[in-house]
């Protein structure tokens, strides 16, 4: 019987011994053979080790694995094989009770039960046993005295019966997020309205949300983002609101990640890593979708990193001989050709999109680009502008979501004054937003730098759109496009209950006009200081 686990420092004669317990079969009657229950414990006590061992139905230990003092990386075990075998592991420090990550093994393994011994001084003194009732897992203390009378046939038909019904349990296959993220001390209220945007994009990503929690910045950690207490209260709630992803309000390192991911056994999601799959859903058009993979990519290349017991190492010199290329090196050369490749067909739609531009140019029509804070209304600023002028939009109607645009669209428009401008349509922008997300749809957002006038979409009913309005700001700035002619457009005002609200937020931006784009208010006025707006020469050249 092969021993996996943490090693070091044992003594082969040990490792030996624990070998000869393992062979010892247990009565199908009972729920561990008594003398490897003794022995577990008095090599528990020498090590100061968890010992965890897997029991088949028919009573033999199916794997043995060996942790430090206070966890056991469990083994892999297939999924068919999971509801047959039961789980039993030592605890050092005399505690019997389960915790969290005991209790998600159970429920992620798909084991029969999941057992914990508690040793002191090299005795079993408590037993905790957990199993699935209903999909959630219930436990049950057992006196070590009674553990040769305890019949656990007669339990573990139970235990099948509830388990069976684990797989519907699953909510129709749509993924439970649990929501975090770290505030300042002095910005509570303003944090809790982040987290409430980071629930609306899980929402658009068809994700729902079970449950959220938030943590002071100052107590939060470098290895695992949260600090210890929170992380085992985040790990006990996703285990009783049964999530199946954690997602994170921040971008998240590759230590973090892989920390996170083992403390609570859920896939693991930051804030750009959910981004990019929205957009992964909204990109329609060849650019965007090869944006789209570049970006992820390029998010995925820095998280291949670390170096696992079946991995060889590459170069030279002493430690990094090995027998060849480890398959994560060829992972990321794959990677980084994919990258290499796409980044190659983005140039070449680069120079078609410039090509485009410059005949664009050339007629001398003013571009006009709807810039903006996402669900804002752009969208459907540019339906209505199409339809107040007598024009067929063909531009799916606007979603109350984020990001419902992700590919430019640009759209000639004839206004009532007889003269003609180009309207075009981006993605929007949002808080948070990567330098590196940015920089892979600058292709996109050239349009925003080449435009003539800014029109900024506003939401003036939500209760953050200053800082909307300020997140906007930033991205511009780092297009370059802060010094642009611009037109804040207040939309939403219909939703505005104080009228005071509004003219605080009109006196904050440039050139502002209030409208309700949901209520068909006429967009002329805009037009006109569009026009106002516009250099002479570009104007006169339209006429």
């Amino acid at each position: 019987m092969d021993i996996s686990g943490n090693l070091s420092g044992i003594r082969t004669s040990q490792i030996r011994e624990l070998q000869k317990l393992c062979d010892l079969k247990t009565e199908r009657h009972k729920l561990i053979n008594s003398d490897l229950a003794e022995g577990m414990a008095r090599i528990t006590q020498i090590w100061n080790r968890e010992i965890a061992i897997f029991i088949s139905r028919s009573g033999w230990v199916f794997a043995v694995s060996v942790g430090k003092h206070a966890s056991v990386h469990l083994p892999v075990i297939g999924e068919r094989k999971g509801g047959k075998l039961r789980c039993i592991h030592t605890h050092p420090k005399g505690n019997s009770d389960l915790s969290a990550l005991d209790l998600s093994a159970l429920s992620d393994l798909g084991l029969e039960s999941m057992t914990s011994l508690a040793v002191r001084e090299g005795k079993v003194h408590g037993i905790q046993l957990a199993y699935l009732q209903e999909g959630k897992p219930e436990t049950l203390d057992l006196n070590p005295e009674m553990l040769e009378d305890f019949n656990y046939s007669q339990f573990a038909q139970k235990v099948r019966s509830a388990g069976s019904q684990k797989t519907a349990l699953i909510h129709n296959n749509q993924e439970r997020a649990f929501l975090i993220g770290l505030s300042e001390d002095n910005e509570d209220d303003a944090e809790q309205n982040f987290l409430d945007e980071l629930k609306e994009l899980s929402l658009t990503a068809g994700v729902k949300v079970v449950g959220q929690l938030l943590q002071s910045r100052r107590f939060s950690q470098s290895s695992s983002y949260l600090g210890k207490g929170k992380l085992e209260e985040v790990c006990r709630l996703i285990q009783e609101q049964e999530a199946t992803v954690l997602i994170c309000d921040d971008e998240l390192s590759p230590r973090q990640m892989r920390t996170l991911e083992q403390a609570s056994g859920v896939k693991v999601l930051d804030r750009t890593s959910l981004i990019l799959d929205i957009f992964s859903l909204r990109a329609r058009s060849r650019e965007g979708k090869l944006q789209v993979e570049l970006a992820q990519l390029k998010h995925l290349l820095p998280s291949l990193t670390g170096q696992g017991s079946i991995l060889s190492r590459l170069g030279g010199g002493v430690g990094t001989r090995g027998p060849g290329e480890s398959k994560l090196e060829l992972d990321r050369r794959r990677v980084r050709n994919r990258i290499t490749q796409l980044e190659k067909e983005l140039v070449a739609v680069q120079q078609e999109r410039t090509v485009q531009r410059q005949k664009r140019l050339k007629s001398g029509i003013p571009l006009i680009s709807l810039v903006g804070y996402t669900n804002a209304g752009k969208t459907t600023f540019m339906q209505k502008a199409l339809e107040q002028t007598g024009q067929y939009s063909g531009i799916p109607v606007g979603e109350n979501q984020l990001f419902a645009t992700l590919d430019p669209i640009i759209r000639r428009i004839r206004l009532t004054t007889g003269r003609n401008i180009l309207l075009s349509d981006t993605v929007g922008f949002i808080k948070k937003l990567p330098p590196k997300l940015l920089k892979a749809f600058l292709a996109t957002l050239e349009e925003v730098q080449q435009a003539d006038v800014l029109v900024h979409l506003l939401d003036a009913s939500h209760p953050q759109a200053i800082i909307q309005a300020q997140t906007v700001q930033n991205v511009l700035r780092e297009l370059g496009c802060e010094n642009k002619p611009t037109i804040t457009v207040l939309n939403k005002i219909d939703k505005v209950t104080n009228d005071f609200e509004v003219s605080r937020l009109a006196q904050q931006v440039d050139n502002p006009q209030a409208i309700s784009l949901l209520k068909g208010d006429s967009l002329t006025l805009i037009w006109e200081r569009i026009i106002q707006l516009l250099p002479a020469d570009i104007y006169n050249c339209n006429k």
